[in-house]
This record gives structure tokens, sequence and C-alpha cells, in this order.
């Protein structure tokens, strides 16, 4: 089985990334994991995925910090999660690029 990485720009309560990690796995992958930019995840959908939860197939979830709100109050230590901080390159594309 492969290593699997689902790339999505959103994910809001994730039934159609929970659908494809599931069905990946299914057909073999050895692992799943997620690559999500932006991470809305009302009414803390996120606990479905983390571990226990009844949607937990993915190995690891990434996220970017884009909607902070959500982020700050995930669990990161014995998680699935891992938050990538934006600031640096928010930052470093403020500072060389202009619209002139």
């Amino acid at each position: 089985g492969r290593n699997v990485v689902i790339v999505d720009d959103l994910v809001q309560t994730g039934g159609t990334l929970y659908e494809c990690g599931k069905t990946l796995k299914a057909a073999g992958a050895e692992s799943v994991s997620a690559y999500v930019s932006h991470a809305v995840f009302p009414k803390e959908s996120w606990k479905r995925f983390n571990v226990g939860g009844d949607r937990a197939v993915f190995e690891k979830f990434w996220i970017t910090n884009s909607i902070p709100t959500v982020t700050n109050t995930l669990p990161i230590k014995d998680s699935i999660f891992e938050v990538l901080d934006l600031k640096n390159i928010i930052i470093h594309d403020l500072d060389h690029y202009s619209s002139v």
C-alpha cells in the first residue's frame, strides 16, 4: 500500500474528506493523511477526526492557522493535528512583492 496525502482547500464537517480517506484505506492505502488550508470545523467537528473519533481515518492532519479562532483550540499533543504557521510566508510576501 501507498502513503497518501489528500489536499483540500477547506474543511467544515469533513464528510467528503472522510469518505475519501475511508475509500483510500479500503483500497489498500497503507496510510492516509490530510492537508487542508482553511479549517473551519464548526461546532468542534474536528473532534470526530481525532484519535477515538468516528472519522479517525487519518494518520496526520495538517492545517494552516488561517482561522486562528479554530486552530488555537485544537489539541496538538497526542493528536493527529499539526498547525502550520502562515506568519513568515505572509511577512515575506508583503516585504518582497508590490502591486506596481
